[in-house]
């Protein structure tokens, strides 16, 4: 990959942006848990197995040095306040809003300016009764566009509502709570959503992106915004430090979408659905 160093990077986030990075558990090695807060630690030594504590320890490291980077302040100095449903907030440090996510050995981190922001990413697994999941979360429409699948396809297609669902759970600061069946996208067209629960504003102000990080993976990110540029890297590791590859714009294939740069669009990398 593609990866520089030096004072200019991250990229600057300017309003109307979201920025996403993600990494790989094992590329952030070793981890900075001298960084961590008393209550990180306290929560890391919580976990009995040694895979998820992991995970955390390097959630949190990256989280730290990549907001570290966009506020230029050491990692270590930064402090968290929790919301009611539990979604961090940077403590002290009005306007960069940010959420994480991790799942099978995978990072995603997004950052927004002044506005709330979610992420969600979903390792594909089998999951076990399918159908039934699949009637309790999702809208009566997009449990219509899964029927007649065969199991590996409804199962990405579950995934991929699931993961919209979360992000915007995520950036409410609701979580569950919101209402999965009242957060309701296609998987037909560019990702948007179609309804949302009043309480969170006008669907139109909301925009929502899939982010294509592996094959493997699904994930999704949303914010409130309408008309939101996305742009999405990797971090990687040289040594102890953190490296930041240079972000891609995240272009969509439809001239009429809400959402990316419709100039100049990628279809190869994002056709139409």
């Amino acid at each position: 990959m593609d990866f520089e160093t030096g004072p200019s990077l991250p990229a600057p986030l300017a309003g109307g942006q979201v920025h996403v990075w993600h990494c790989a558990v094992g590329d952030v090695r070793p981890f900075r848990q001298e960084w961590f807060s008393a209550e990180e630690k306290a929560r890391a030594d919580r976990f009995s197995l040694e895979t998820p504590k992991a995970q955390f320890i390097a959630a949190r490291t990256v989280l730290r040095a990549v907001l570290g980077q966009y506020l230029g302040r050491d990692p270590a100095s930064l402090e968290f306040s929790i919301g009611e449903y539990g979604k961090p907030a940077l403590r002290g440090t009005p306007g960069l809003e940010f959420n994480i996510s991790h799942s099978g050995g995978r990072i995603m981190l997004a950052l927004a300016r002044d506005t709330p922001v979610g992420v969600d990413i979903e390792a594909r697994r089998r999951l076990d009764h399918l159908d039934t999941l699949a009637r309790r979360c999702l809208a009566p429409c997009e449990y219509a566009e899964l029927s007649g699948l065969d199991t590996d396809a409804m199962t990405r297609g579950f995934l991929r509502l699931w993961v919209r669902k979360e992000a915007l759970g995520k950036a409410s600061g609701r979580g569950m709570a919101l209402g999965l069946q009242r957060c309701v996208s296609s998987l037909a067209g560019p990702p948007r959503w179609l309804e949302i629960p009043p309480e969170s504003g006008p669907v139109g102000s909301w925009s929502l992106a899939e982010i294509p990080v592996r094959e493997e993976f699904e994930a999704a990110v949303t914010v409130h915004a309408a008309n939101a540029r996305f742009y999405w890297g990797g971090i990687g590791l040289d040594g102890e430090t953190l490296k930041f590859e240079k972000l891609k714009s995240l272009l969509y294939a439809t001239p009429d979408c809400v959402l990316g740069n419709n100039a100049a669009a990628d279809s190869s990398r994002y056709p139409s659905r």
